[in-house]
């Protein structure tokens, strides 16, 4: 007869637990709770959804998935309140949960040159990026990342952060792609980081003013919906798109649900804001138009 002996957990799964719970150890939990809420939701969002959950197993792991299964059940159900673009924000929301770091360009990289059993293909194109300092020191631990940055700044360095370093990703020869397999398999430390930490709030707080305007200006709920959209990529584009979405909402969305911006047409405002951020100076035309927007607002009390 043969005896079956139990593997103990690695030390990593012990932490993991310990910080996350233990309800979601395998692929099969998060898809069983994709599989229960599906039969809630409309029939446009399933394939979105589905498709999220999916890619975000291999993008991170369940308990990634299960996070946006979570931030999706939201808007399901009796007591939510009803949103106009449900498919948008299911995918908008995947989007920004596939934040990019070099960890994910590795993985994509990887997925190309044939996944983890990939052999080394010296007619490959490599990759080449350009990450920020800032953007790179941040996937340490904040206990290490906030030290680091802190360090640039009381040595006057801050510019430098702002530089970029280049990365190359490659799969030509055998040490290359090994080094392309370890960085994609250093996504088991991403939850740990200080950008993981990071990304949790940014979308936590696009949400919250989702939630907002659905009560106190529901016609403008596309508009804050659609503000996901303005944080993508790496590197300048993405702190870039950051500084102005942080405008729009500092500037208009937050203060008109709080009550201290009379601002009717939130989301035409918003609109106006967004098409003035064209060509060159974008940030620069985005911050004016915002600025103007809101003394029209006051002097119009």
């Amino acid at each position: 007869m043969r005896v079956r002996v139990r593997v103990p957990p690695s030390p990593f799964r012990l932490l993991k637990e310990r910080y996350f719970g233990e309800e979601t150890r395998n692929p099969r939990v998060a898809r069983a709770a994709l599989a229960k809420l599906s039969a809630r939701l409309p029939a446009d969002v399933v394939p979105i959804v589905s498709e999220a959950v999916h890619s975000l197993i291999d993008y991170q792991d369940p308990d990634y998935a299960l996070a946006y299964l979570e931030r999706i059940e939201r808007y399901v159900g009796p007591v939510a309140h009803p949103l106009p673009n449900f498919a948008e924000l299911a995918q908008l929301l995947s989007d920004r949960m596939h934040f990019e770091d070099p960890i994910r360009i590795a993985q994509l990289k990887l997925a190309e040159a044939g996944g983890p059993t990939a052999e080394p293909d010296a007619t490959s194109v490599d990759r080449i990026e350009k990450f920020r300092w800032d953007e790179v020191i941040p996937m340490l631990p904040p206990k290490a990342a906030a030290p680091a940055l802190d360090l640039f700044q009381r040595l006057r360095l801050a510019r430098l952060a702002r530089r970029s370093v280049t990365l190359r990703f490659s799969s030509k020869a055998r040490f290359k792609l090994q080094r392309l397999k370890w960085l994609a398999a250093a996504r088991i430390t991403r939850p740990f980081s200080e950008r993981f930490k990071r990304e949790k709030v940014w979308v936590e707080r696009w949400l919250h003013m989702v939630d907002r305007s659905l009560v106190k200006q529901p016609e403008a709920t596309v508009a804050i919906v659609r503000t996901a959209d303005l944080i993508k990529g790496h590197g300048d584009t993405y702190q870039n798109g950051l500084a102005e979405w942080n405008a729009i909402i500092d500037g208009l969305v937050k203060p008109t649900c709080d009550g201290t911006l009379p601002l009717p047409k939130l989301g035409d405002a918003i609109q106006e804001a967004r098409e003035a951020a064209i060509g060159e100076q974008a940030q620069n035309r985005l911050l004016s138009a915002v600025e103007e927007l809101r003394l029209r607002a006051l002097a119009g009390t």
